[in-house]
């Protein structure tokens, strides 16, 4: 017999088995808290922060970009929301086998930008910007609620997930946003400082490369163009992807604040575009959407008339007048009694009434994707204004010039703007305020009339209000708006 070892002296050992397959662990997730982005004012990193959320909780649709670095090093980031592709697992089996495949690109691409889709249906892309004047939080958070509406309440907004895929970048300026958090509320600009000056920032909203001339070249001024088209970090970020997503935009959108009207081009001229009959439409619908959410009132028209000024530089114009996008708007949020930065209690208000006018626009714009075709259109309007003499400008004097009238805004477009009556002014001014109040007013009659039940915004009684006064020889309704709004 063979001899036998003692139970003291015998040694556990793993099978070899054991050691060549280990237990299966499924990977662990990266947990990323999640800010609050319907009640409060976050910063550059919180919405930084609640972008790499998204991504992590829906991977297979939502992906995040980096454009760019600002002056002070802060990234300029797009989020992109692709319902439609075959790596969607929440889509049927049928669905996917229909849908584009899910470009991935390597980890050493160069490319920040989305892929750009080509086929028949290649331009069913909505580009949403937000941010772009520092001291508009309201326009930051409202690019926010938008994004919050797509993504984590998908299942209600899956109607224009199908039809439609969604970029949005809703900080384009984080450098002058911080400053005007933490510095100087009133803060408009970027703040890239200019050689051999005390002064810093230019306005990233004149600085795009359409009659750039024709802006102020005053370094002390609000509205500053810069020193050259695409002269700062900000706007070259937001080029970069404008550009080579250029054949799939079909709409885009500049949330600004706080003019309570939806605009279109165009900024630079007092001319109409072609389409303006359409855009106009495409205006009219969103302003009708959130008319019928709780009564609040837009005005519409093109930009150049509802201001009574011209605005050359924009990024709205570029977009409509350079790269030829079929619908292009500028959506100016309420309210002037609100001003830039309304109290807390109204962001989730105003980011979900918004959601109702942008979410029927995007639905408006995709049934007129086929009634405008812009590959024959003529040439670009010439400008309203120029700038005597050559050089960057910085001391000419500004000559007003009025372009050819056209047929459909000819009326009153040949008078001095100091002939224009101060009167519809201040009667606007004072109905947009009593408007204001008594939404409010008819929210807290109905909380106390439900006895502390919250109703919700639909439920509420619609505001009767007086339509605004509308000036003649206008191809939009409403009167001049106060310096400074969207400019």
């Amino acid at each position: 017999m063979l001899p036998t070892k003692s139970k003291r002296n015998v040694k556990p050992t793993r099978g070899k088995a054991a050691l060549a397959e280990p237990p299966i662990v499924p990977p662990r997730r990266v947990i990323i808290p999640r800010p609050d982005v319907l009640h409060n004012y976050l910063d550059h990193k919180q919405i930084c922060q609640y972008m790499d959320y998204l991504c992590n909780r829906y991977p297979h649709f939502v992906r995040s970009y980096t454009l760019g670095l600002t002056h002070e090093r802060r990234e300029v980031r797009a989020l992109e929301i692709n319902w439609m592709n075959s790596a969607n697992v929440e889509l049927s089996q049928q669905l996917r086998q229909h849908s584009p495949p899910q470009v991935y690109l390597p980890a050493n691409s160069k490319t920040p930008c989305p892929v750009v889709i080509k086929g028949e249906q290649c331009r069913n892309t909505i580009f949403i910007e937000a941010g772009t004047h520092a001291r508009e939080w309201i326009g930051v958070t409202t690019a926010l609620n938008c994004i919050y509406q797509l993504t984590e309440r998908h299942t209600r907004n899956i109607e224009v997930l199908r039809k439609l895929r969604f970029i949005i970048v809703p900080l384009v300026n984080p450098d002058g946003y911080e400053y005007s958090r933490n510095k100087n509320p009133n803060w408009r600009k970027n703040r890239r400082p200019h050689k051999s000056t005390k002064f810093v920032g230019t306005d990233c909203n004149r600085n795009y490369d359409i009659f750039w001339n024709s802006g102020t070249g005053k370094m002390n001024r609000n509205t500053y163009k810069g020193e050259r088209p695409f002269s700062e970090p900000e706007t070259r970020a937001l080029r970069s992807m404008l550009d080579r997503l250029g054949p799939n935009l079909l709409f885009f959108l500049s949330l600004h604040s706080y003019g309570q009207s939806i605009m279109y081009p165009w900024g630079y001229s007092r001319d109409p575009p072609l389409f303006w009959r359409e855009l106009s439409t495409l205006a009219n619908s969103g302003k009708c959407a959130i008319k019928s959410y709780n009564g609040r009132e837009y005005r519409t028209g093109s930009i150049s008339c509802l201001t009574k000024r011209t605005i050359a530089g924009s990024v709205v114009d570029y977009v409509y007048g350079v790269l030829r996008v079929p619908m292009a708007l500028v959506m100016e949020l309420p309210s002037r009694d609100l001003g830039f930065q309304p109290p807390v209690e109204m962001i989730s208000q105003i980011g979900h009434e918004s959601w109702y006018g942008i979410r029927e626009m995007c639905k408006r714009a995709y049934d007129l994707r086929h009634q405008i075709q812009r590959e024959t259109e003529p040439a670009l309007p010439a400008a309203a204004i120029y700038q005597a003499g050559a050089g960057d400008g910085a001391g000419n004097e500004v000559v007003a010039m009025e372009s050819k009238p056209a047929a459909a805004a000819t009326a009153n477009t040949d008078e001095p703007q100091q002939a224009t009556p101060k009167k519809p002014k201040k009667r606007v001014k004072r109905s947009v305020r009593a408007q204001h109040e008594y939404i409010l007013k008819l929210q807290k009659s109905s909380k106390a009339a439900a006895a502390g039940a919250r109703l919700h915004p639909r439920q509420m009684p619609k505001v009767a209000s007086a339509p605004p006064a509308r000036l003649p020889g206008a191809h939009g309704d409403g009167p001049k708006l106060p310096l400074g709004v969207f400019l």
